[in-house]
């Protein structure tokens, strides 16, 4: 008896394998995109929240408009400067099937306070107040705009639609915001799937992993990420160790 627990103090004292990396920036983005082709259908409601300067909302509209599709696509972008060039690129491209939003969507109506970033780091643009020099980063905002704000429900009543074959969510770390304002679309599954980001900037926008996972279980969504074998919030514990990623929730059934 005393050599089982003399061999199992041992064993306790050796240190265990670190867990492996999760997958790497482009990898994530590879996947993303991929989903995205094998996923996207002719016909479907895609919304694309955060949607920059059009990368995602120029790809999704050609997916989902195909011959004489019916698809649309519902972009929206709160800052001024990458509104104005998402808008430049849907024109010259000439979509018609996209619905431009200079609006954010957030978990009520009313005005969100966004921090601005020059142009190298446009997309960092964010509600969140970055401590980026703890991240080793030397960037900070260059200005502030507060831009209107609605919710996924107040849209989808006001413009009547009944479903959202795609809601992508990339708002630098108010993914959740964009959630808790999609409940009644949600506690209905008129949403289809959800791809949203997970990284550092969760945890600066006050945002917790367990709460984000737990809101869309309580709906019957489960959420996975979207590179196979990856963890679901890679680094959760703290903006420290939280690794970039992206996630699909699903319903259950």
């Amino acid at each position: 008896m005393n050599l089982v627990r003399t061999l199992s103090q041992l064993l306790r004292r050796v240190p265990s394998s670190p867990p492996p990396l999760a997958a790497s920036y482009v990898d994530v983005e590879r996947a993303e995109k991929r989903f995205y082709l094998e996923y996207l259908r002719e016909g479907m409601t895609v919304f694309d929240v955060g949607a920059h300067v059009g990368q995602l909302t120029l790809m999704f509209s050609r997916l989902v408009t195909r011959a004489e599709g019916h698809g649309s696509v519902h972009a929206f972008e709160a800052g001024r400067g990458a509104f104005s060039r998402l808008t430049n690129a849907c024109l010259e491209a000439g979509l018609r099937n996209v619905v431009l939003n200079h609006l954010a969507l957030a978990e009520k109506e009313g005005q969100i306070r966004l921090n601005i970033y020059d142009d190298d780091h446009l997309a960092w643009s964010t509600q969140a107040l970055r401590p980026l020099e703890n991240y080793g980063i030397n960037v900070r905002p260059v200005s502030i705009e507060e831009p209107n704000a609605s919710t996924v429900d107040l849209y989808c009543q006001r413009n009547d639609v009944p479903k959202i074959d795609l809601l992508k969510i990339d708002v630098e770390g108010a993914e959740f915001q964009v959630l808790l304002g999609a409940r009644h679309m949600l506690e209905s599954q008129r949403i289809a799937c959800v791809a949203f980001e997970f990284g550092q900037t969760t945890f600066d926008m006050g945002n917790e992993p367990d709460h984000i996972e737990g809101y869309l279980s309580g709906m019957g969504y489960r959420v996975r990420n979207l590179v196979a074998g990856d963890p679901v919030f890679p680094g959760r514990s703290s903006a420290q160790t939280a690794q970039f990623s992206m996630h699909i929730a699903t319903p259950d059934n």
